[in-house]
């Protein structure tokens, strides 16, 4: 335990964990009263509260994909916030006098958000009680080295360094060094004049207006990055939407747009969320309960000599009878009213044996008895791959079934998760998300089946139930069905050309395009050792920090995350030699793999939940017994 006296905290990273962090420490000091003085050093390379990705200066066209009652920065118990506080983003919007108020169904703009989470960044700071000093530093910290007491802090401001008695890495999302095949687009680009290869990152980030106008530009990967692609590439080109007389939706072209052929190995562009009203309380799971997780904990103990799970065979049944729940509640909702729903649910959760799980048998009673036999079932593997097993005799053929498919994701999308009984069982995966990582963190999983639950479910997962607006999902529907956007078909494929690059789908006859720019917009995997942070680079060759391995101690299988070791809560960095070290915190996405869905950035107005609960942790570690 460090001796009484002055403590120095740096908080490297404020983006919305580095806030949340910072917040639980003011509102613990604040409860402790009169005590030593605390210097709180806040460090960010680009903007204090919103940090890289949701920075307040870039273009509005680039939005998030929650709407703006359920974006906060505030949590549920701050108790400064009381009568008049901005718990959520859409009611601080009403008070913004540099922007319009926000419905609180709208999906606002990434700039528009970032500048919420600057003004909470502010505000923290006039909080902060005497004694109480917050630093902000607009730099990149490069250094991080023991001292004799705590620890010596360097960053790249032209300061001296630092010296800090505890720091917390919530350094956010950063650049990998590029794998060898990235490599060979980049020579091949270099070779030939007039090609660019631009690899992965963020899309506000990325030199787009450099892109020719009329140039073919081949885009790879079809997730959320694609959609800010594309929406930087028309509307920020000076495109338009308009619906003509008959309502549908045309794109008015600025003219300055390029030519965008993208694909992905599913062919399938994320599928659009459901229009979300005013957001409502999570629902209780009613099959993959806590209290059932903990069973097949048990049973695995007794039978493997281990708690940890095989996600395929054990938990993912589980979720998808969760799912399958809200598909078939809102289905017997529509059609007989609430009380009906409300009874359905209570039979729907009799459908799980304590020893067996899934009971087929019993399943099928329930579903008989309120009417639902005939009704199709929900077959989650051909939403998130409806072009598995297909050919096509041509490109034409392969865009009318792409039409097909996002014409009605966008319908029912449109209904939200009380009028479509798809998009409800979507949403519940959604829901559903932040129960997960109790079940996969810190080698909840065996091995391998943690691998499989990375490379194979959490794909899906965000396919399905981490995408765009509806209103997003209608305009890329638009662009193809225009002929700006090409979608070339599934397991497409990326090379070199003389002269150019190529990309096609092998089951699409005519598929292969050529293109002058190649446009990497797949989300990076965690892999520490890949690392360009010259922070990060330092902790690891240094040994202060190191790569989870998950590790099934009777079988001795291994799984290398890439992500960074931690403890448990207060997430403690793991160093090389396998020992937290008392100093040094990590939370956010520098843990991902170690954690899971460490992305998200914010909580529900209202409700508590890991991201305070994280945050907090950290927080009463870092000042010790007397502030709790």
């Amino acid at each position: 335990m460090r001796s009484s006296g002055p403590l120095s905290v740096a908080i490297i990273g404020l983006g919305p964990r580095g806030l949340s962090v910072l917040e639980r420490l003011i509102l613990r000091l604040r409860a402790r009263g009169g005590a030593n003085p605390v210097t709180i050093w806040a460090v960010d390379t680009d903007e204090h509260g919103s940090g890289r990705v949701w920075r307040s200066g870039q273009p509005l066209w680039l939005a998030a994909n929650a709407t703006a009652s359920e974006l906060t920065a505030h949590s549920p118990d701050n108790p400064l916030l009381d009568g008049d506080g901005p718990y959520a983003l859409s009611h601080w919007s009403a008070g913004d006098p540099a922007g319009p108020a926000l419905a609180p169904d709208e999906y606002p703009g990434r700039a528009r958000y970032g500048a919420y989470l600057h003004e909470f960044f502010k505000q923290l700071c006039a909080l902060a009680p005497e004694g109480v000093r917050i630093r902000p530093i607009l730099g990149r910290a490069i250094g991080l080295f023991r001292a004799v007491h705590g620890l010596r802090l360097r960053v790249d401001d032209g300061g001296p360094d630092l010296h800090v008695d505890k720091a917390v890495l919530t350094t956010g999302h950063s650049a990998l060094e590029p794998t060898e095949e990235e490599l060979a687009f980049q020579r091949h680009a270099d070779r030939h004049p007039g090609l660019r290869y631009l690899g992965r990152g963020i899309a506000a980030e990325q030199p787009l207006d450099t892109i020719p106008a009329g140039a073919t530009v081949a885009v790879r990967g079809l997730g959320l990055t694609f959609y800010d692609v594309v929406r930087s590439l028309t509307i920020g080109r000076g495109g338009r939407f308009e619906r003509d007389s008959g309502g549908r939706l045309r794109y008015l072209a600025g003219g300055r747009e390029p030519r965008i052929v993208a694909g992905s190995r599913s062919g399938l562009p994320f599928l659009a969320r459901a229009q979300v009203h005013e957001p409502e309380l999570a629902p209780r799971p009613v099959v993959l309960t806590d209290e059932r997780v903990e069973r097949l904990r048990e049973r695995a103990r007794a039978e493997r000599g281990t708690p940890k799970l095989d996600f395929a065979a054990e938990v993912e049944p589980l979720l998808w009878a969760e799912v399958e729940h809200a598909y078939y509640r809102c289905t017997v909702r529509l059609r007989d009213g609430d009380q009906a729903a409300r009874e359905f649910t209570a039979a729907f959760g009799g459908i799980v044996d304590a020893q067996t799980g899934i009971d087929v048998r019993r399943k099928d009673k329930v579903l008989a008895a309120y009417g639902l036999g005939d009704v199709p079932a929900l077959r989650a593997d051909l939403l998130a791959q409806p072009f598995a097993g297909s050919t096509f005799a041509d490109p034409a053929a392969f865009r009318r079934r792409l039409l097909e498919v996002l014409t009605q994701d966008v319908e029912s999308a449109l209904l939200g998760p009380e009028g479509s009984p798809v998009k409800a069982a979507l949403e519940m995966m959604r829901t559903l998300r932040p129960a997960l990582p109790g079940i996969v963190d810190f080698g909840g999983l065996l091995p391998k089946s943690h691998e499989d639950f990375l490379t194979r479910f959490a794909p899906m997962n965000f396919l399905l139930s981490a995408g765009p607006p509806a209103e997003h999902g209608a305009q890329l529907a638009s662009l193809v069905d225009a002929g700006i956007v090409d979608v070339v078909g599934p397991q497409a494929c990326y090379g070199r050309g003389e002269g150019c690059f190529l990309v096609e789908s092998p089951v699409v006859a005519g598929s292969r395009r050529e293109a002058r720019v190649l446009l990497d917009a797949r989300a990076p995997a965690p892999d520490l050792h890949r690392e360009r942070d010259p922070l990060l680079r330092q902790l690891l060759a240094d040994g202060m920090i190191s790569e989870y391995v998950n590790t099934d101690p009777g079988t001795g299988e291994r799984f290398a995350t890439g992500g960074l070791a931690v403890t448990d809560a207060p997430f403690h960095v793991l160093g090389a030699d396998g020992e937290p070290d008392p100093d040094l915190y990590a939370l956010g996405v520098v843990t991902q793999n170690t954690r899971w869905f460490t992305q998200v950035g914010t909580g529900r107005p209202g409700q508590d939940s890991p991201f305070r609960r994280d945050a907090d942790a950290i927080a009463e570690a870092v000042l010790g017994p007397e502030a709790a």
